[in-house]
């Protein structure tokens, strides 16, 4: 696939190269015709249009020359007393002649000569007898264009010769540019008519040439490629026919070819009005230079260009290389416009400007905004969607305005797209709450298995809301069974478990009543009644210690516990009964002081109750695994052990209270051990959980950390 969209590619860029050198190719041609035509509407046209102010300004010189008091307003007469207009028209004339004195001397555009008819006086700036050029051959090879006027002494002027055949065009030039004896109207109100005539110079033969060779500065070079002069119009009929071939060729290329040159599928994709300005824009000026460029690459103006910038040397690479670079561009210009017709025509009209249209884009964007505003979320907040309301309407009624009289139909035309939109709106809203109206109907009548399938748009939320009533009721009913099956279970358990104890405390005070009981019979009762009534005691403390963190009436007394050192104590505490099985406690810990913001007694009992859990539970001879583990934010503290008895309860149930890993409840446990631990640890902001792995018990506890 990349292969065929490279060669696809280079076969196009080869086209518009081969058409490129083709069009440069036809330049000597295209010269050839400009400069058979170029004296006829350049040089002429530029020089007679200045030669009235040079002929004041070559006579001004010619009189300083003869010291005579050369005065500007000599060749001004007025028909009016009014001195105002009288000096500000004079004043005006004399700094246009003056510019042009200045200019005289500085000028590189041409050569003039001039004599004075009666002194003989002459004045030039060059060496060559300009009045010998009529007869004179070799001088007229040195210059491209001349001519001589000459003024009588009461200032009629005629032309003795020319580069001309024929001077009558130039005659006609000459009076249409030259004031010659021209009187006119300056100023006219209604106290008076201010009359002006300008006097031609006197008694002086000129004669203007432009040499063959003009420098780069030149002006009259310039408007030599100047393309407003019409050197467009010699070029248009090559450069219409390499067009026309670019295009044709581009249409005979089947689509599919030419949609892989990623190039053309670029520009496909932009909006049709933003391509069209540019596009426009790029062929305008660039078929406005193309006399500009032709002629300045024939009369070696480019090349004067590069010698200027210091690299003549590559100039003969350099004005090939942007002659071809500048009708690439301009031949690919076509190429793009060819490729979009096959492409509007491929994708169709409607499509395309539905698609590739600014407008189209436009009218798009602000629907969707439009519909994001009317499609508020009654969530939000009221004034937020206010403000986006007016600020959307003051955008569109600014825009509006900029169009003045024209504003008042699109003032129409936005007031009708709103009505539509807002009416199709609110008939959605009213559908929207007919379908919520009539569910909560059902609810209100007890109904709570309601389900709104529908989309009820700004009323989602509620929707939402609806269809998580039946399970926030169904969750609630079971919450209540759940509650009232465990107070019915404690009810059962603490009722087995006061009676178990209390049960055999009687049975035994009944025997010590035996007045022939031995004295180690009345001793073993008496231990056992001790053992019931700790035990009995036990119960109702850890009983009266869950209640009270259950029921939220305690009170934490918070210092800077040492986690390492409050386990180290608990297990001391604890050391015979875990010495009766032979358990082995190994505490792993990298440090020995993790300190937390803890309840002291609280925090000893949850360690202790854990360390008599595995007492109660562990099977005996066997390694006991304890990590504490110094986390960022929080401790972590993981009791491991391995149960004596096969563990037949989910992590979930032994945690709950009056659950006890020996189902025939023989152990002198109460089922609260673990019950308390939780409570504990979740009032100090703690996690307390139990994980079951084979006969691996762990039960995990997780402190925050005084700085977290």
């Amino acid at each position: 696939m990349k292969k065929n969209t490279f060669m696809i590619s280079f076969i196009m860029i080869i086209i518009l190269l081969v058409i490129s050198i083709g069009q440069y190719a036809c330049y000597p041609m295209i010269n050839q015709t400009i400069n058979e035509k170029k004296n006829e509407y350049y040089i002429e046209d530029y020089m007679v249009s200045h030669t009235q102010f040079y002929n004041y300004a070559i006579d001004l010189s010619l009189q300083k020359k003869d010291h005579v008091n050369a005065r500007f307003s000599q060749y001004l007469n007025f028909d009016t007393d009014n001195q105002e207009f009288i000096d500000r028209e004079t004043e005006d004339f004399e700094e246009t002649l003056q510019y042009y004195l200045d200019k005289l001397n500085k000028q590189s555009d041409f050569c003039y000569q001039a004599t004075n008819t009666q002194t003989q006086q002459t004045i030039s700036n060059t060496n060559d007898q300009l009045d010998q050029l009529k007869t004179d051959k070799n001088l007229q090879n040195k210059y491209q264009w001349y001519y001589q006027i000459q003024f009588d002494s009461e200032g009629r002027h005629e032309i003795n010769f020319s580069s001309y055949d024929n001077p009558s065009h130039l005659y006609d030039l000459l009076e249409g540019y030259a004031w010659v004896n021209e009187t006119f109207s300056g100023e006219k109100t209604d106290e008076f008519i201010a009359e002006i005539s300008y006097e031609s110079p006197k008694n002086i033969i000129i004669t203007y040439a432009v040499p063959q060779q003009l420098p780069i500065e030149s002006t009259i070079l310039m408007n030599q490629s100047n393309p407003h002069l019409g050197l467009n119009l010699y070029a248009l009929p090559y450069v219409f026919g390499f067009v026309l071939l670019t295009m044709i060729i581009t249409l005979l290329i089947p689509y599919r070819y030419l949609e892989k040159v990623p190039f053309l599928s670029f520009i496909a994709n932009i909006k049709f009005e933003i391509l069209a300005v540019i596009w426009t824009i790029i062929t305008f000026f660039s078929t406005y230079f193309i006399g500009t460029l032709i002629v300045s690459t024939g009369n070696g103006l480019l090349k004067l260009f590069f010698k200027q910038l210091g690299i003549e040397k590559v100039a003969p690479i350099l004005i090939p290389t942007v002659n071809l670079l500048y009708w690439f561009i301009y031949f690919a210009l076509f190429m793009i416009l060819a490729f979009l017709i096959k492409y509007l025509f491929k994708k169709g009209i409607q499509k395309y400007l539905i698609e590739n249209t600014l407008i189209a884009w436009i009218v798009h964007v602000f629907y969707q905004l439009l519909y994001k505003v009317v499609n508020f979320d009654l969530n939000d907040n009221v004034n937020k969607t206010v403000i986006k309301i007016v600020f959307l309407n003051f955008i569109v009624i600014s825009i509006i305005s900029a169009f003045f009289v024209f504003g008042i139909f699109f003032a129409f035309l936005y007031s009708f797209i709103i009505f539509i939109i807002l009416k199709k709106k609110f008939d959605e809203i009213q559908q929207d709450y007919e379908v919520l109206l009539h569910a909560t109907k059902q609810l209100s009548n007890g109904d709570f298995d309601v389900r709104i399938n529908e989309d009820v748009g700004i009323f989602n939320p509620l929707k939402n809301e609806f269809s998580h009533i039946k399970e926030g009721f169904e969750k609630a009913v079971q919450e209540e069974v759940k509650s009232q099956k465990m107070k019915t279970e404690l009810i059962s358990n603490v009722s087995h478990d006061l009676k178990t104890p209390l049960t055999s405390i009687i049975t035994y005070i009944d025997l010590l009543k035996n007045e022939q009981l031995t004295s180690e019979q009345r001793q073993r009762y008496l231990d056992i009644l001790e053992r019931n009534s700790l035990r009995l005691k036990n119960l109702i403390d850890d009983l009266f210690e869950v209640s009270k963190v259950n029921s939220g009436n305690v009170k934490l007394d918070l210092v800077e516990v040492n986690i390492v050192s409050l386990i180290k104590q608990a297990q001391f505490e604890c050391a015979d009964k875990l010495e009766e099985k032979h358990l082995d406690i190994r505490i792993n810990c990298s440090q020995d002081k993790i300190i937390c913001l803890l309840d002291s007694a609280k925090t000893y009992r949850i360690f202790e109750n854990l360390f008599i859990n595995i007492s109660k539970y562990a099977l005996a001879q066997t390694r006991v695994y304890l990590d504490i583990v110094d986390n960022e934010n929080d401790v972590t503290i993981i009791f491991k052990n391995i149960s004596e008895d096969e563990m037949k309860f989910n992590e979930n149930e032994i945690i709950e209270r009056f659950v006890q890993g020996d189902k025939s409840r023989n152990t002198s446990g109460s089922g609260l051990g673990l019950a308390i631990v939780k409570s504990f640890t979740e009032l100090q902001g703690g996690t307390f959980k139990v994980e079951i792995d084979g006969d691996l018990f762990k039960s995990i506890v997780v402190f925050k950390k005084q700085n977290a």
